[in-house]
């Protein structure tokens, strides 16, 4: 039986014209894009820009909302009021829709970008807030979050799927959880280390930690973030590695998902 996996990637994050040409060089090896929504990255032309590069290569679109701190790139914890992020992802959300639908496509998954993402994933009540929120404004969209977390929970409770997601380019604690940014563990920047780590979870459906265990992770979807600067070679990396070990490389729809 042939291993299948989802490849996705942060876009929609460029600041200059030679961050853009990286990241639309990037597209043509992942099978969905999770696209910034303007709040820690990007603006609406970026947002058309990256979704029409995405369906051109049949790329999944999705949206990346974020805490609203571009000056922090998204990636430092915030507290909000639960109605004020309700309404921040749920603008963003729309906003995003709005966008993938004056150029003729669609969103079909939604992944939260940065401190967002990874508070939710040890906070179950903001989790629950994310996903009912995704679920109120299209319970047919999937949910991108951390394999082994809180999502996995939240996103049942609030009826809504969850593609479960591990990380071809960061490195992993005891429990699944991932090495902070802050500690220069976290990154992995060497493809061929990417490549290893990306066919085990795959083949064997672990991760090794940085202490040398083995945790058991059921990922749906692999991460590469592209705003580094090897993303790109991680990426072609982890693509032809994936190919060559016959494994496909495809987007999760909502349909084949769910049997619905």
């Amino acid at each position: 039986m042939r291993h299948t996996i989802d490849l996705n990637c942060d876009l929609g994050e460029y600041s200059s014209k030679t961050e853009e040409e990286k990241e639309m060089a990037i597209i043509p090896y992942v099978s969905s894009a999770n696209i910034a929504c303007g709040l820690h990255a990007g603006n609406q032309l970026s947002i058309k820009k990256t979704i029409s590069r995405a369906v051109q290569n049949n790329v999944g679109v999705g949206a990346h909302p974020s805490f609203p701190d571009r000056d922090n790139f998204g990636r430092k914890a915030m507290t909000m009021a639960e109605n004020a992020l309700r309404e921040v992802i749920r603008r963003q959300l729309e906003d995003f829709a709005n966008c993938a639908s004056a150029v003729g496509a669609q969103m079909t998954h939604v992944k939260a970008h940065g401190a967002l993402y990874n508070m939710a994933a040890v906070d179950l009540s903001l989790a629950a807030v994310i996903c009912e929120t995704i679920y109120d404004i299209n319970p047919h969209l999937l949910v991108f979050g951390l394999a082994n977390s809180f999502w996995v929970r939240a996103a049942n409770d609030a009826g809504i799927v969850l593609i479960e997601e591990a990380f071809a380019d960061r490195r992993y604690l005891s429990g699944s959880q991932l090495v902070p940014r802050s500690n220069k563990q976290a990154l992995i920047s060497d493809a061929l280390e990417a490549e290893q780590q990306v066919l085990k979870l795959v083949r064997d459906k672990v991760v090794t930690s940085i202490d040398g265990a083995e945790h058991g992770v059921e990922a749906g979807t692999i991460c590469i973030h592209g705003d580094s600067d090897f993303a790109l070679n991680i990426v072609s990396g982890v693509e032809k590695s994936l190919l060559v070990n016959q494994i496909d490389i495809c987007y999760p729809t909502y349909s084949e998902v769910t049997g619905r």
